[in-house]
């Protein structure tokens, strides 16, 4: 059992002496001993009362239980060994920081000797493992919108909670903050930026090598400013390759019939790009990326693309 916070051992008695004609209190103090009185005494954290035992001039003639006090004993702040106030305690449940002291916290974690550091640790699970130690969430939910996540909030210093969790649509993992995801891993970027007016097609120019093993899941194409032409199908495609091979089925464009002013395939504009599943689209680290942008003008173009942007989305095979 625990008394007064401290785990003792009560091995038994044989029998005990009770006064006849009397009230009698019997109970285990905080040093693990049985004691009897004619009243419990005053500190409730010190002992845990066992039995009330009445007697006449000849025997017992009442016994009330009353270990069951123990376990429905209300609790008090300096039963607790709680000096804080209710009001600083219920502060720092809201996390009300900036109005809880120092000494109110200091007092919250066990008294003046103690120090804010030990509020930093609040869930630790240390393991000795041959293989690797995993920390598990499981969300056995099959609803559609089930999902799990990590939060961390700092609501006097964030704005929001950032939150890291996988991306349903690929498993991997993305940090959503302020209703924006950001990815950090799984996917890397091959860029190609032509600056300025594409007044003519371009054939083969580098866009760089691939900087991981993995699979080319999208190519994107973006212009800063769109073609504006008296005919609606005049426009930019690309087509990007590897080692001089083809990773499209079809290959995103752009026309004028989309609008003026910035026009993106991966915004909804034009026709997106349908990558081929046939192992073209497969990359190894060190792999030459290049690109070929084609311009139809087959009628009057009052204004040329401007600053045409390609960007080859590649998903890892595995992180490194």
């Amino acid at each position: 059992c625990f008394v007064g916070g401290a785990g003792r051992t009560f091995e038994g008695a044989q029998s005990i002496s009770i006064a006849v004609s009397a009230t009698t209190f019997v109970w285990l103090d905080d040093e693990g001993a049985l004691q009897t009185g004619e009243a419990l005494p005053a500190d409730r954290t010190r002992f845990i009362p066992l039995a009330e035992v009445t007697t006449d001039g000849a025997a017992i003639t009442g016994l009330t239980d009353l270990r069951g006090e123990a376990f429905l004993h209300s609790a008090t702040l300096a039963s607790l060994g709680l000096t804080a106030t209710r009001e600083e305690i219920n502060r720092a449940l809201a996390g009300e920081g900036e109005t809880v002291t120092a000494g109110a916290l200091g007092r919250l974690t066990a008294g003046g000797g103690s120090t804010a550091d030990s509020d930093h640790r609040h869930l630790q699970s240390a393991q000795d493992m041959p293989g690797q130690a995993y920390f598990s969430i499981v969300n056995i939910s099959a609803e559609a919108g089930a999902n799990i996540a990590l939060a961390w909030s700092l609501p006097n210093r964030l704005l929001d909670a950032p939150t890291l969790g996988p991306n349903l649509d690929n498993g991997f993992l993305e940090q959503r903050y302020d209703g924006t995801a950001f990815n950090l891993v799984g996917a890397v970027h091959a860029p190609f930026a032509h600056e300025g007016a594409l007044t003519s097609g371009l054939t083969d120019k580098l866009m760089g090598a691939a900087p991981i093993k993995g699979r080319i899941v999208d190519v994107v194409l973006s212009v800063g400013g769109n073609i504006v032409s008296s005919s609606g199908a005049d426009g930019v495609s690309v087509t990007v390759k590897r080692n001089g091979v083809t990773v499209t089925d079809t290959s995103p464009s752009i026309t004028a019939a989309d609008g003026s002013g910035f026009r993106s395939t991966d915004r909804g504009d034009g026709t997106a790009a349908v990558m081929k599943s046939d192992g073209s689209e497969l990359v190894e680290r060190g792999d030459v990326l290049t690109v070929d942008l084609a311009r139809t003008a087959a009628g009057t173009v009052s204004s040329e693309a401007m600053n045409v942007v390609v960007l080859a989305v590649i998903r890892v095979d595995q992180p490194e």
